[in-house]
């Protein structure tokens, strides 16, 4: 079969392997599509490493083509599926506490890290969500980073009826968007961006605000809260502006998540004394657990909301070296690697 494989830095080959052979307790799959995000490019930049070589790729759907004699769920050959990638030991204390995504075991030695830049994978049997047939599997592709956004409204406690910014408009703001409305809340969302701020207008959000003035955009912000400020806060931009602007428009006991990752150790721009008498509740999330993960496969199954718009290009495994360069043009969102 196919790989491709980050040998270094900036550098992807496509690579003849053998096909893999599952387990009495695996299935085997043919991966569909795998979307590129942000991981997928900071190694291939270099920006981040596991190791080289690697398979990447964990924004994946497919189809069962083999099942292992042990393997006890209900899948059959032909079935459609969304992969859900992070290892997880099941038996740590993070695991036993709800909090899967950050299973203490999921990089260890010998672990099967991503690896669906390729034509075949071997997935335990809970790793391979059943989907209906009618979902596109290229819209499937995009059930990882949903349900990565699905863990961040729940960190904030989104309820109905409140009002939530979330900074920055990419492909993970957007998906941010799409749930808040789908949960009954007022949705603003802000960017330096003026096209993507065209599309958020478009996909149905309240206000889509222009963050390169930031006075004026306060304004509007408490303008559209009746003068309080949001209840909740996302951040999904790593400008280092983006948490100051966050604890500017918070309403009293408001709460912040901070979505997005950052390459170095920026300091929090609040006063702790200002966080108790506000009665600010600030958090982070990383991933998705398992729950997180159904989740955001029935709401695509249920179509609660489209994702398709946000699929800007794909690419066969073979053109994967122009498929990273699209991924890596800020013009673009979602770019996905069309394997099957």
């Amino acid at each position: 079969m196919k790989c491709a494989y980050i040998t270094e830095a900036n550098h992807v080959e496509i690579r003849q392997t053998e096909q893999p052979v599952p387990r009495p307790t695996e299935l085997l799959v043919k991966i569909a599509y795998c979307g590129i995000c942000s991981l997928e490019q900071k190694l291939f930049t270099g920006e981040r490493s596991i190791y080289y070589p690697i398979i990447a790729g964990h924004e994946a759907s497919a189809t069962v083509v083999e099942i292992g004699n042990e393997v006890v769920s209900k899948h059959a050959i032909g079935d459609h599926v969304a992969l859900d990638l992070v290892n997880r030991c099941h038996i740590c204390p993070e695991c036993l506490s709800g909090n899967s995504n950050l299973c203490e075991n999921r990089f260890s030695k010998g672990q099967h890290v991503l690896g669906a830049f390729s034509e075949y994978m071997t997935v335990r049997s809970e790793q391979a969500h059943i989907l209906p047939k009618e979902l596109p599997l290229a819209s499937a592709a995009l059930t990882e980073p949903l349900a990565c956004a699905i863990r961040s409204l729940k960190k904030v406690n989104l309820q109905m009826g409140e009002t939530l910014l979330i900074i920055g408009s990419g492909t993970m703001g957007l998906l941010h968007m799409k749930l808040g409305i789908a949960m009954g809340a007022k949705v603003l969302i802000c960017d330096i961006d003026k096209k993507r701020l065209q599309d958020a207008q478009r996909m149905g959000c309240t206000a889509a605000l222009d963050a390169s003035d930031c006075t004026h955009l306060i304004e509007q912000v408490k303008s559209l809260s009746g003068g309080r400020g949001v209840d909740c806060c996302i951040i999904t931009s790593p400008a280092k502006d983006a948490a100051t602007l966050a604890f500017q428009i918070l309403a009293p006991a408001g709460r912040v998540n901070v979505f997005t990752s950052y390459d170095d150790k920026p300091e929090f721009p609040i006063d702790m004394n200002t966080v108790h008498r506000n009665e600010y509740q600030i958090t982070g999330s990383e991933g998705r657990s398992e729950i997180d993960f159904a989740q955001a496969v029935r709401v695509l199954s249920n179509k609660t909301i489209e994702v398709a718009d946000l699929i800007s290009q794909t690419f066969p495994l073979a053109s994967i070296s122009e498929a990273m360069a699209a991924a890596l043009d800020k013009k673009t969102y979602r770019v996905l690697i069309k394997v099957d």
